[in-house]
């Protein structure tokens, strides 16, 4: 098949089911292994639900909301949804039940399938405030009349016994869609406020596959493992491409079980966001420094020369024969052992989501696991721009994909510490607004969307994101600061696990640091300081002025004003449980300010010191 064979989300399903006839399209985990449903399976259990939703009083336009982790059901509903023409709306399982609430009567949705006990008493809790919402199907519930509660299991079945065959009325249903339609409505995750719900067609997210086939070659042999929310149009979109390349999507049982999982089900691709790569990288590391000296030596040894072999062919240039030599020694001692963690049959990575840092990038290119970086958001499908096999530049987000036009708007005022200028995209993958008409002013001008993003583009064509442009900040002082720069830093550092930068109309550059508490823990114990508990470790003066000492060292770089000058150190990580991660991971700084306001006035009653220059190894 070839890209331009769909014009719909629902041409696709159709056309890929029928195409790639295979027993494992998708792959979950029951009885301890995971099995595959087929193509066929999965095609038929699609139309029959559509079916059973049109039995429901669904119809073409109405919204239908989908609160679930990523399991087959997820992917089978958001299809049967599609061919029926209707409009579906994911929802963040980690939401609490009001957010849930808001967005079900915001979109107005007619109804709702859920996954887990847990997401149908978050529908329970708020649906009298829902008089729009007519039914609740439930993944994992048998029926509940009393309830108003419907198995989907049972609503599958049912629908089978009364139409054995119904991909023939589904097709018809399904075909009907135009390229224009409204295929799904997605809320963006809130970091700073209320969620807006975007607008995104078949053609939108249509073209984002069309233009991505080219650039990476999925085949029937491949497998991802899904795990990243589909909820977030990053996931999803990738999703809909290895449909239709053919390859196999395996689903992670939880975040919590995903190594075993990556061990069991092979992936030879993985969608990640670096906060992924770095819990690997960390675990990399950790495992390294508890071995012998002789075996330290050998793991440092080898990623130098992974990395000088990997650079020659980014950068197109011929091996030196003593370079291949000693690179087939580290690969066999080394990085085949890094690899085999990760399934063993690993190809490549696709970033995306949030800013990938350098270091962490040729890690894994060392060991022979490419992660190309992409751009994007909600809005655009997602993909802007993206590094891809044979064209790959470090340190950017890649080149423009096909279709899709950028341009950079004006210079960010005063923005001394993140030069660079607005994103500014035009294109087919460009959504055609917000729910609300009445936000759509400040993003949408004269055909292009404002991405609220700074960059820049090189020579060779590749777009560089430099900060974002709303959450620069400017200090009393009236210097502007980018946080994403400053905690781009600290990615990857051996002691330093999350951070956020403060300092909005303050007169110095603070932050709050989630140490990584394994290697910190172990450095108290090097030192001889004694703690009880997290919280003691935390706020050891000793440990403190270390942290301290460790930042002043990162910063060594930066314009005075911009350098990090006082910490405070947390004993828990920021979490999406808690709110104060988004569903996409990032850190959702309103709701940390809030709940670290006393912490934060206390910060800035000390004395701001100079910083200080360490020699430390990082």
């Amino acid at each position: 098949m070839t890209p331009s064979d769909f014009h719909t989300l629902g041409e696709l399903f159709l056309k890929a089911a029928e195409t790639h006839a295979k027993p494992d399209a998708f792959l979950s985990k029951q009885s301890g292994r995971f099995q595959g449903l087929s193509s066929a399976e999965a095609l038929r259990r699609a139309a029959a639900l559509a079916l059973a939703l049109e039995r429901l009083g669904v119809r073409r336009g109405d919204r239908l909301a989908l609160i679930s982790e990523n399991r087959v059901e997820w992917a089978l509903t958001d299809y049967a949804a599609l061919g029926l023409g209707a409009i579906d709306v994911p929802i963040y399982p980690t939401l609490p039940a009001a957010d849930v609430e808001y967005i079900l009567q915001d979109s107005g949705s007619r109804g709702v399938v859920v996954s887990t006990v847990e997401q149908l008493q978050k529908v329970l809790e708020v649906r009298r405030q829902l008089p729009e919402l007519r039914f609740v199907i439930a993944m994992d519930s048998p029926d509940d009349p009393e309830a108003g509660i419907l198995s989907w299991q049972s609503v599958v079945r049912e629908q089978l016994e009364q139409t054995p065959k119904p991909e023939e009325r589904f097709r018809g249903l399904a075909l009907q869609a135009r390229p224009d339609d409204t295929a799904t409505l997605i809320y963006t995750s809130g970091t700073t406020g209320s969620p807006k719900g975007v607008i995104l067609t078949h053609a939108n997210i249509a073209s984002n596959v069309q233009a991505c086939s080219p650039l990476f070659h999925f085949d029937p042999s491949d497998r991802i493992v899904s795990f990243l929310p589909l909820s977030h149009i990053f996931e999803r979109m990738l999703e809909y491409f290895t449909f239709w390349s053919g390859a196999s999507i395996a689903y992670a049982e939880s975040f919590e079980k995903l190594p075993q999982n990556i061990l069991e089900a092979h992936p030879t691709v993985l969608a990640v966001v670096p906060r992924v790569l770095e819990k690997v990288h960390g675990k990399i590391l950790e495992t390294v420094r508890q071995g012998p000296p002789a075996r330290q030596r050998l793991f440092h040894w080898a990623i130098r020369i992974g990395w000088q072999y990997a650079r020659c062919q980014i950068e197109n240039q011929a091996i030196p024969a003593a370079l291949r030599l000693k690179h087939a020694a580290a690969d066999r001692l080394v990085a085949s052992k890094i690899r085999a963690r990760l399934g063993g049959k690993l190809r490549f990575m696709i970033s995306g989501s949030a800013p990938l840092s350098q270091e962490l990038a040729e890690f894994f290119y060392a060991v022979g696991l490419p992660v190309y970086e992409g751009y994007g958001l909600t809005e655009t499908s997602p993909v802007i721009s993206v590094n891809y096999p044979g064209a790959v530049k470090l340190g950017t987000v890649g080149r423009v994909i096909p279709g899709v036009e950028v341009k950079l708007g004006e210079e960010a005022a005063g923005s001394e510490g993140a030069s660079g200028r607005e994103i500014l995209v035009r294109g087919p993958n460009v959504s055609p607004g917000y729910y609300h008409p009445e936000e759509n002013a400040e993003a949408f001008s004269d055909g292009w969307f404002r991405t609220g993003d700074l960059g820049s583009l090189d020579s060779d064509g590749y777009l560089k994101i430099t900060g974002r442009k709303k959450n620069l900040f400017k200090t009393s002082g009236g210097k502007y600061v980018s946080p994403e720069k400053l905690e781009g830093l600290f990615q990857g550092h051996l002691y330093v696990s999350q951070l956020m930068v403060l300092g909005d109309s303050r007169h110095f550059v603070a932050a709050l640091i989630v140490p990584k508490f394994e290697r910190l823990e172990a450095y108290a114990r090097e030192q001889g300081i004694r703690f009880a508990t997290r919280q003691e470790l935390v706020t050891h003066p000793e440990i403190c002025a270390f942290m301290q000492r460790q930042v002043d060292e990162s910063c060594q770089g930066l314009a005075p004003f911009e350098r990090i000058r006082q910490i405070a150190l947390l004993p828990s990580e920021f979490t999406t449980d808690s709110g104060e991660l988004s569903p996409s991971l990032k850190v959702r700084r309103f709701i940390v300010e809030e709940r670290y306001r006393e912490l934060i006035e206390e910060i800035y009653r000390r004395p701001a010191p100079q910083a200080q220059t360490a020699s430390l190894s990082r």
